[in-house]
Order: structure tokens, then sequence, then C-alpha cells
């Protein structure tokens, strides 16, 4: 069952509805998560929608089909779609590594798959849903896929994959209707970047930090300064536009954000260790680690979601199982317990936590 930390989740629920209620408007859209996950070895991944205000599981989907472990997950609002990017599971390349899932209200639907190679015609059978051939008669095996971005009008993927470094690219930029690779790019785009109104640069910003320590007393990050980059989404061409002094003018070239910088540092990964900043004085307005905060990890490929208005961000992340948990392990992988968690980062305090599957992607948000 859903576990509600606290009640300011319900309570700001309930005011959207009494507020829609007197105004007799639209109801307002609420945020939801959304995330997949692989439970184990032997089982199919499924996809999890969850209401973050309410701290309740709304909605499951059936086993989706040849989708290797879930690894990375975008969501594109324009046309209600969930991309997930599969890895190795029982140690062999995914069936199809990108696969698009239609999401809206609770429904589920396979709308798209894409092979990370084209040997054999396997874009026609993937875009037809039918199974690709026997791995004896691929040309090539197919690769995992690492990550996914969608641009905002969602009109292209930004997939990386394996041994696609050996060609010189870090990413390539995909139709996403019809999985046609439109070019290579030799730069990554962070996850959460910030994109130009015309879709074609994102800003990568960040702060400076000291030097990290582990509690072995090993420096495991340097001392680096903040600052702001630019990333040509056609040509993937970078460009260092500035370094910031005292993290002061966060922004990118093409406007000024009124939120906060919340910003994920990626050491110490499973811990999940967040920091706020103003973005115009640099000043530093809260700092948490997630695992402090709820007893629970992040795991090897943490990841952030921050809902609007720049306050609550929604995390995955994972208990670890023991011998004395209502869950008795019977494989490596079914010694966790996946959450959806919903955390107030201003006041350091956990709103909402939600069971979920196990070996889980990233949350993402939607409002629906």
């Amino acid at each position: 069952m859903p576990h509600v930390a606290a009640s300011g989740g319900l309570a700001a629920a309930l005011a959207l509805a009494v507020l829609w209620f007197f105004n007799e408007e639209e109801p307002p859209a609420l945020p939801v998560a959304y995330v997949v996950c692989g439970g184990d070895y032997r089982s199919d991944s499924r996809a999890y929608r969850v209401d973050l205000l309410a701290g309740e599981l709304t909605s499951v989907s059936e086993p989706i089909k040849w989708l290797g472990q879930p690894h990375h997950l975008a969501y594109d609002p324009i046309h209600s779609r969930l991309y997930i990017a599969s890895m190795n599971k029982k140690w062999s390349p995914p069936m199809w590594p990108i696969t698009a899932l239609r999401a809206r209200g609770g429904e589920f639907e396979v709308a798209r798959r894409f092979p990370t190679n084209r040997e054999n015609n396997l874009l026609k059978k993937a875009l037809a849903g039918e199974a690709p051939p026997p791995r004896r008669m691929m040309a090539k095996p197919m690769r995992e896929a690492y990550t996914v971005i969608v641009s905002p009008d969602g009109s292209e993927l930004y997939v990386s994959y394996g041994r696609l470094s050996d060609t010189g690219m870090l990413l390539q930029a995909w139709d996403a209707d019809t999985g046609e690779i439109l070019r290579g790019m030799p730069s990554f785009i962070p996850r959460h970047a910030t994109w130009s109104p015309d879709g074609n640069h994102v800003a990568s910003i960040w702060p400076s930090h000291g030097r990290k320590i582990n509690e072995d007393g090993e420096v495991v990050a340097e001392a680096n300064k903040g600052g702001v980059s630019i990333i040509n989404t056609q040509t993937g061409g970078k460009s260092l536009l500035r370094h910031l002094e005292s993290n002061k003018g966060m922004h990118p070239p093409w406007g000024h954000i009124e939120e906060p910088l919340i910003y994920l540092f990626y050491w110490n990964a499973g811990l999940g260790e967040v920091g706020v900043y103003d973005r115009d004085t640099g000043e530093v307005i809260s700092q948490l680690e997630v695992h402090r905060l709820t007893g629970l990890d992040m795991g090897d490929n943490p990841d952030i979601a921050v809902l609007e208005g720049g306050r609550l961000i929604a995390v995955s992340t994972a208990k670890r199982m023991t011998a004395d948990d209502s869950l008795s392990p019977v494989s490596v992988a079914e010694q966790e317990q996946g959450y959806v968690v919903l955390i107030d980062v201003l006041e350091q305090r956990e709103i909402t936590r939600t069971r979920v599957g196990a070996r889980c992607t990233n949350a993402v948000v939607a409002y629906e």
C-alpha cells in the first residue's frame, strides 16, 4: 500500500479541489509521476503511474513485451509518450532498446519500438510491432540504450547507446515517429538542460562546489567553478559561454528563470545530494541528501524531476531488502523495493512515498 509520510500532499490536493469547485472552472492539472520498473531477471517490465500529492499508485501497465532492463525514462508532454531506454537483461542486449509508450490517465499502449541498429530490416519490424528476428539471424546484436532525451516539440529523440562512441559520436538524433537517424552529435545533452525557444540550443547550468571528501577521507570531487555552456542541437557543437563568479547569474542566455536552480550532484550517486540555489545571487537556499532524508537509495543512475514552481522534486528510490523484511529475496534483483518519493527541497521534508516495482528507471512528471 502507498505510504504517506506527511499530510501536506493531501491538504494541497484538497485545497486545489475546493478552489476549482467555487470558481466553477476546469479542474486543475495535477502532477503525476511515471516510472518503469524491471522487476527481477525473470519477469517483464511494467509502467507505473503515481498520484504525487496523494501518494497513491493509480495504475500499472500490463507487462511490456520485448523490453530489456529499463534504464532511463523520458517524457514527451505534447504526445503523452514515455520513451524507455533499455539495457542488458539476462546478460544479453534488449530486443528493442528504445520503446515509446503512450501514457495518459492511467492508460498505457506501446506506440513505437526502435532498434539501435538497422540490419535485417529491423526498423520496419519494430514499427510494425513485430518481434525482432532470432539473434542468430541478426547481422549484429542489438546495442544497449543508455539514455533517451526528447525535444520540446516531441519531434526528435537524442539517443546514446553502446558502441556509438566508436564512431566519434556520443549521441544520435532520431525522428521520433519514423526512427530515422537524422544526424550524429559529438556532445551529450544534459538531462536537465534548459532548451531555447526554437529548440536549436540547450544550456547546461551548474553551480560551483568545493572539494568533496567521502567517509574514507578520499577526494571524490575537486573544486569546480560554476558555469553556463551551450550545445547546438543541430550540430552538437559545444561552446563555453562563461564561468560564474560566486554562482551569480545562473540563467540561460535567452531568458531569466524565476525558479531557483535545483541541482543533483552525481558523486556518491546513491546518496542523492541536492543543492538549491538562488540563480541571481548564487546563495545556497537549501542542501539535502535524499538518502539521509528518506532512508532510501537513489541507485546507480540517479535523477530528479523538478515540479513546476521550483520547490518540489520527485525521485525514484529503492530500499535494499534484508532477510528480516517482508519480501524474502530469492535473487539479487529481488533484494530491493522501489518507491517514488515527493520531496519539498526548501523545507527538507518528505511529502509522500509510493511503493512501485523494483529495479526502476528515474521518475518523470506529467500534469494531467
